[in-house]
């Protein structure tokens, strides 16, 4: 799910102008659709061994798209306050609600929160599913959606909309190809074959490891997503940044460095001797764009995941300097530079097998905020801040970190994990802490 907040004009954020502001953005909705095939499927045979990818031939507004008003009291001294947290509920909310069962629906949905007679901001909440994209598809999603609400010629097109239904030509193009056929992977007969045991073997066979998540058992019930984030002032973060690249690594490198000493500082040693962390990789970087294909600008599900193996021994010296109850920017730094037929099946054996991965790290990195200041005009638009939220995952990494930041803006850091799994307070605790680092890097 990815929350964007867009600045509006002043002359756009006028009450006698939302309905002019309700059909252009639908019908920049409507545009984005068009040019991303992958929002205009549906999956069909969930409930077999065998689902698959279906074309709609309408997408109608009224199922996917929902506009909310949650206007406030301007004068309250706490309305800063009380409107994010009650963001944070929708979002939270939103993450585990299940889609409405609905034939030939798509696998998203499109939140717009906004302030009647308020101030001129729309916060646009893009939630879809996995399967249809991954993280980055969404920033693709809210970039594309950007550029057509500026783009200057659309007031002489034909509206995209009748009556708020989107009908889909027969000419429309295909959905873009997986990435095992636009990327050769090698792939020997010996990984092959140790992957496959790895992933599909018996519980009983699955060796212990002193960095397994054995301080969050997999539980398959309640599934209930927490959520909370935090802000990094841009002028912090570009120290951050100015750091990273000094010490020869990256922000990601750095929030893994962060929150191995976070978890290690605050999760006894009898749970856990080791950590293994992972990396959410987008693969577009590996696609050759051709005519048909931009993987720049494509809505597609091509990422991987990389895992990161903390072992006793530097666990042990972070627990050392921890109890110390000092700042330990130097060890930070050190950390810093460091087949299946049928899924439903696997899932459930997956969740009989300890958890593996503590924590993981999906960066998206900078999103464009809009129009250079030049190019810019009464009635431009324009992304203010930006909050990345994922799901809990059952079996995958018991801590979630969903870091994005707009360009010359702010640092967003979201943190996500499944309810009743991670204690709230040792969760709170690991935030807590992780922007407190992120904070005295910033001024450091």
């Amino acid at each position: 799910m990815l929350r964007i907040s867009h600045a509006l004009a002043e002359v756009l954020g006028k009450y006698e102008r939302h309905d002019g502001v309700v059909a252009r953005v639908e019908d920049a909705i409507a545009r984005v659709i068009i040019e991303h095939p992958a929002l205009r499927i549906d999956v069909v045979n969930t409930d077999s061994k065998r689902p698959a990818w279906v074309s709609v031939d309408q997408v109608d507004f009224a199922q996917n798209v929902q506009w909310q008003d949650i206007n406030y009291n301007n004068n309250n001294e706490n309305t800063a306050i009380d409107s994010e947290e009650n963001l944070r509920h929708i979002i939270e909310r939103r993450l585990d609600e299940p889609e409405a069962n609905l034939t030939k629906r798509p696998g998203w949905r499109v939140l717009i929160l906004y302030r009647k007679g308020g101030d001129s901001f729309l916060d646009i909440i893009f939630d879809y599913s996995h399967g249809l994209g991954d993280g980055t598809s969404g920033k693709i999603f809210h970039e594309t959606l950007l550029r057509l609400l500026n783009a200057t010629e659309i007031e002489a097109r034909t509206p995209a909309l009748t009556n708020r239904k989107l009908n889909i030509l027969l000419t429309a193009k295909s959905l873009p190809p997986p990435i095992e056929k636009v990327v050769k992977f090698p792939v020997s007969a010996g990984f092959a074959i140790s992957t496959a045991w790895r992933e599909l073997r018996p519980p009983g066979f699955s060796p212990a490891s002193a960095a397994q998540a054995n301080w969050a058992p997999i539980c398959v019930t309640p599934y209930k997503t927490q959520f909370c984030a935090f802000s990094v002032r841009g002028d912090d973060l570009k120290t951050i940044l100015a750091a990273c690249r000094a010490h020869k690594t990256t922000l990601t490198g750095l929030l893994h460095a962060l929150l191995l000493v976070c978890m290690a500082s605050r999760i006894p040693a009898k749970d856990a001797m080791a950590f293994l962390g992972s990396t959410a990789l987008d693969l577009r970087r590996y696609v050759t764009a051709s005519p048909d294909l931009d993987p720049q600008r494509t809505v597609a599900d091509y990422v991987s995941l990389i895992a990161h193996e903390f072992d006793t021994e530097l666990v042990r010296r972070i627990r050392t300097v921890t109890k110390t109850g000092t700042m330990a920017p130097a060890l930070i730094w050190t950390c810093a530079a460091r087949l299946v037929p049928d899924w439903r099946t696997q899932f459930r054996v997956e969740a009989s097998k300890p958890r593996m991965h503590s924590f993981v790290v999906s960066n998206l990195g900078v999103l464009d905020g809009g129009l250079d200041v030049e190019n810019r005009n009464a009635e431009s638009w324009e992304i203010t801040h930006s909050v990345f939220a994922i799901s809990a995952e059952v079996c995958g990494a018991a801590f979630q970190i969903s870091p994005i930041s707009v360009k010359n803006g702010a640092l967003c850091v979201g943190c996500s994990w499944q309810d009743c799994i991670v204690n709230a307070s040792l969760a709170g605790a690991i935030v807590a802490d992780l922007e407190l680092w992120l904070r005295f890097l910033g001024k450091s």
